[in-house]
């Protein structure tokens, strides 16, 4: 896979999953916007395309994924709570692996 400049990289990074933003392509990795540096290894998927990179269980403005469609021309993922999100309308992506390691467990 060819990484550009402007596309989105859905990353592998220690025991974490992140999105970024390509921001400089060199010979062996790039620079992302969390002014990271990124070996091409770590990449799972990249895309020009944000919505192309999120996957059930992701976190979208805040609501957890449930369904995916990326059918032309109508684009979109489908949230817990019954919204849909078409990929104009994405501000925040949480993954599902930030989510797992971030969260506090309460112990019963």
């Amino acid at each position: 896979m060819k990484l550009e400049v402007g596309m989105y990289a859905r990353v592998q990074e220690l025991n974490e999953v992140i999105i970024v933003k390509i921001l400089k392509v060199e010979d062996d990795g790039f620079n992302a916007d969390d002014n990271m540096y990124y070996m091409f290894s770590e990449v799972i998927k990249a895309s020009h395309n944000i919505i192309d990179l999120i996957e059930v269980g992701d976190y979208v403005n805040g609501c957890r994924v449930i369904k995916i469609n990326l059918e032309s021309p109508l684009k979109y993922v489908k949230c817990i709570n019954d919204n849909c999100f078409e990929e104009k309308e994405i501000k925040t992506i949480l993954t599902k692996k930030q989510m797992e390691n971030n969260c506090y467990r309460i112990d019963d």
